[in-house]
């Protein structure tokens, strides 16, 4: 060993509060900085050392190890420690300091993206008014029955497949659920290989974009439109072609030029109108003449209050050429994040092994306490309690728009979905109004934002009523009506809107 009292410099004082080890190691690591055993001199033996610091050898030696893991010191065989990559410091004693990271020239550029971006309200249930369509009310969540089912997926035989590495496959229960309990009311039957469980409509409508779609496909988008949407087929370098929208959904015809179709037919999001069957039917044909594909999101096809639901698009194809997307997000809950696509098995193929990638499955206990959950019957329970609370706030929405606001006609709003589309006079500034309502509690959405650039109006309000409790329905539409008077008499524009209403 060599000769320790020409190996170290006076030793510093061990009585801080921190572990003693850790204060030898930070002694040491100060001296290493110094450059103290630069040039090969070797490090002071431990007994030497905890002599001097007045510390057992075992404390020494831990402060040694942990130096040793980090490879800052190295112990050469029978001849000692030393330090194996010298830190330095600069001539003053300071630590030198690296350059900041350019972040700018590493991350990878995306295309210009003209949308706004969806505005999510992760707070919504701090707003004594929530017109959200996001997620259902927090109260309506069936608690109890989840917990059941997530407790029942973490024993027996369902353990396995809440905690396995599935690889790439998908819970073969929720599978089968899916097949017999939900793809059937929408007039869908699909075999286990034509059914991939997706994290939500995004994450589903993200792979079929990265496996279907790039530069040199044009793609038919509503307009007004879903902006998430949107942004995900413009990042493919897609081409996107707005079709307009009336009272019956979608408008084209066969000089429409497209090679695929993005459509919200049950409810169109943001209108809620229902796509006709003569325009469905004519879709079809021309995807058969031009081989090509529609991608159909069924978001909140359940929720219909008059009259029977119509169909789903994907019923009505022979061909394999509808991509279906569902989801359980407006119904049951859009934190658990789990939908699902049903479209032809290669296509299904082609999109498990690009989420393999990604995230390779689902979380099994999500997926085995939704299937247990479904199973359990306790599913449609929910179902029909929200079918009941909704359309119960369509009424009272209806009827609240048309006191308290102008030009609302309940007569002609479409019954179903979780939200209403309202425009207003030609003369609103509904983004003010938006911005306005929300610092006085009330939460609505600027309808212009759903429009591509330079196309619609600025006269519309999405209004959703499937987060808000009903007792506060009336009132936070009463304060929006009261809301928008103030922003039309400041700007000059005036004028009743309509009935007025205690506030």
């Amino acid at each position: 060993m060599p000769d320790d009292k020409h190996a170290h410099g006076p030793a510093a004082p061990i009585d801080g509060d921190a572990p003693k080890y850790r204060q030898v190691r930070a002694m040491l690591e100060d001296r290493l900085a110094q450059g103290v055993f630069a040039g090969g001199r070797p490090m002071p033996s431990s007994r030497f050392l905890a002599q001097q610091l007045g510390v057992s050898r075992n404390t020494v030696a831990a402060a040694y190890d942990e130096l040793i893991a980090l490879g800052v010191v190295e112990s050469r065989p029978r001849s000692g420690l030393y330090a194996a990559a010298p830190l330095t410091r600069g001539a003053a004693g300071a630590p030198r300091t690296s350059p900041a990271v350019d972040w700018a020239s590493l991350l990878k550029p995306r295309q210009n993206v003209e949308f706004t971006r969806t505005l999510g309200h992760p707070d919504a249930f701090d707003y004594p008014y929530p017109f959200i369509s996001s997620q259902p009310e927090l109260r309506s969540f069936p608690v109890r029955g989840w917990l059941r089912a997530v407790d029942q997926a973490m024993t027996g035989p369902h353990l396995r497949y809440s905690i396995r590495d599935a690889v790439d496959q998908d819970d073969p229960l929720l599978v089968e659920v899916l097949r017999r309990e939900i793809l059937p009311s929408r007039g869908i039957h699909a075999a286990p290989e034509e059914i991939l469980v997706t994290g939500g409509t995004q994450q589903g409508l993200s792979l079929i974009a990265d496996v279907l779609m790039g530069p040199g496909l044009t793609v038919g988008f509503e307009n007004p439109g879903y902006l998430d949407a949107m942004h995900i087929v413009h990042r493919s370098g897609a081409r996107l072609m707005p079709v307009p929208v009336d009272g019956r959904g979608a408008v084209f015809d066969e000089a429409t030029v497209f090679d695929a179709m993005y459509l919200t037919p049950s409810h169109h999001h943001p209108t809620n109108v229902t796509l006709s069957l003569p325009r469905r039917k004519l879709l079809l044909e021309l995807l058969a003449e031009r081989n090509g594909f529609v991608i159909e999101d069924d978001y909140d096809s359940e929720f219909r209050f008059r009259g029977r639901p119509t169909p789903s698009l994907k019923s009505l194809d022979d061909s394999q050429r509808v991509i279906y997307l569902g989801s359980f997000s407006k119904f049951l809950s859009a934190g658990l994040r789990i939908g699902y696509i049903v479209a032809d098995a290669p296509v299904i193929a082609a999109l498990r092994a690009e989420r393999h990638h990604r995230t390779k499955h689902l979380p099994g206990l999500i997926q085995r306490s939704l299937a247990l959950f479904i199973e359990s019957g306790e599913f449609h329970k929910v179902l029909r309690a929200h079918r009941r609370r909704l359309a119960h706030n369509w009424e009272l929405m209806t009827a609240a728009m048309a006191r308290h606001l102008p030009e609302a006609d309940a007569q002609t709003l479409p019954p179903g979905g979780v939200s209403i589309w309202y425009a207003g006079p030609e003369t609103l500034d509904a983004a003010l109004v938006t911005a306005r309502a929300a610092r006085r509690g009330v939460l609505v959405a600027d309808g212009s934002r759903y429009f591509f650039p330079g196309t619609g109006t600025r006269n519309c309000l999405r209004l959703g009523f499937a987060s808000i409790a009903a007792p506060a329905i009336d009132p936070g539409i009463a304060l929006l009506g009261s809301i928008m008077r103030e922003v039309q008499a400041e700007s000059g524009r005036g004028g009743a809107v309509g009935q007025r209403a205690p506030v």
